[in-house]
């Protein structure tokens, strides 16, 4: 498929980023990886008047220790975090999800502040436009209402990303700069439960870093996915455990992230985040999978990475 025409730009500081996407007045797209930005754009799901390309901003691209703290430029490629020596010591279960992450040669180029913006997905909703003009614009394109749930005027879209649950179990918080200055906030936080408009984010906001509390931890990712090579999560879970402590996050139902947290590791609390899981995942038939297999599954995995954390230490 063919691009749609734009301007290009390559920012040389996150400020000149900004201060371009403001002279656009919100018709500018930020491109960093382009493995999710690209094919919206072939689709004809993004027509943006300008792209800025992020690429060019070293300070974007870094990682560093500093005062007990992992900070990853948002520009940082997943197949050069997957091979971190920090991240594979410290956090199993992100480098988990990183080895799980589409194929090495996605890795190679995409990055990790665009696996965590990625834009919700759905099989109505990922079409050409000639396919979605036939059909009929859903909600999530501006249409009337949803395709998949007869008359609902919301969207059911799935968020997608195989990282950012890794990393909520992480406790990250991501830096974001934008017009009115940076200001830092929990990972799980930039998520608005709406599928047409997935994030918090403000227009013109850049994810710069995302910011990782340095302490060791165990832990595990699962995927559910019909192709092993390069599929989207259908249901993930990923496990992070600090002593006693362990962070659990189950995504790809829905537009956000579902967080449980589970004080004591027992077969009673390890029962009551599964039951829970099962009841918030509110699956539609949006996916190549049935909902209620989804449903089901968000259940099975939750248990499955826990189990695998305590037998084998998280790995």
């Amino acid at each position: 498929m063919i691009l749609p025409q734009f301007t290009y730009h390559k920012a040389q500081s996150v400020a000149g980023a900004i201060a371009l996407h403001k002279r656009y007045k919100g018709k500018a797209r930020y491109l960093a990886g382009g493995t999710d930005l690209i094919p919206l754009l072939k689709l004809r799901l993004s027509e943006p008047a300008a792209l800025i390309d992020l690429k060019g901003i070293e300070e974007l691209t870094n990682v560093t220790r500093r005062k007990g703290f992992l900070i990853i430029g948002a520009n940082v490629t997943l197949f050069a975090l997957r091979n971190n020596p920090i991240v594979k010591e410290y956090f199993p279960a992100l480098c988990e999800s990183l080895d799980a992450t589409a194929c090495e040669t996605l890795q190679m180029r995409g990055t990790i502040g665009g696996n965590i913006l990625q834009d919700t997905r759905c099989i109505q909703y990922n079409k050409s436009l000639e396919w979605r003009t036939a059909r009929g614009l859903c909600f999530k394109m501006g249409g009337k209402a949803c395709n998949v749930v007869p008359n609902a005027k919301a969207c059911f879209s799935n968020y997608c990303s195989d990282n950012a649950p890794a990393l909520i179990t992480l406790s990250a918080k991501v830096k974001l700069a934008g017009l009115k200055g940076e200001r830092t906030v929990a990972l799980e936080k930039i998520f608005s439960g709406n599928g047409r408009t997935p994030f918090t984010i403000e227009p013109g906001e850049i994810l710069a870093a995302i910011i990782i509390p340095l302490k060791k931890t165990k832990g595990v990712y699962e995927k559910l996915r019909v192709r092993d090579s390069m599929d989207y999560p259908l249901v993930d879970a990923a496990v992070s455990v600090t002593g006693n402590m362990a962070r659990v996050c189950i995504g790809g139902i829905g537009p956000v992230p579902h967080l449980y947290l589970l004080k004591n590791m027992n077969e009673n609390t390890v029962n009551d985040a599964a039951e829970r899981a099962y009841a918030d995942a509110k699956p539609v038939l949006n996916t190549t999978l049935s909902a209620a297999y989804r449903k089901k599954m968000a259940n099975t995995l939750l248990k499955r990475a826990i189990r695998r954390v305590l037998k084998e230490g998280g790995r």
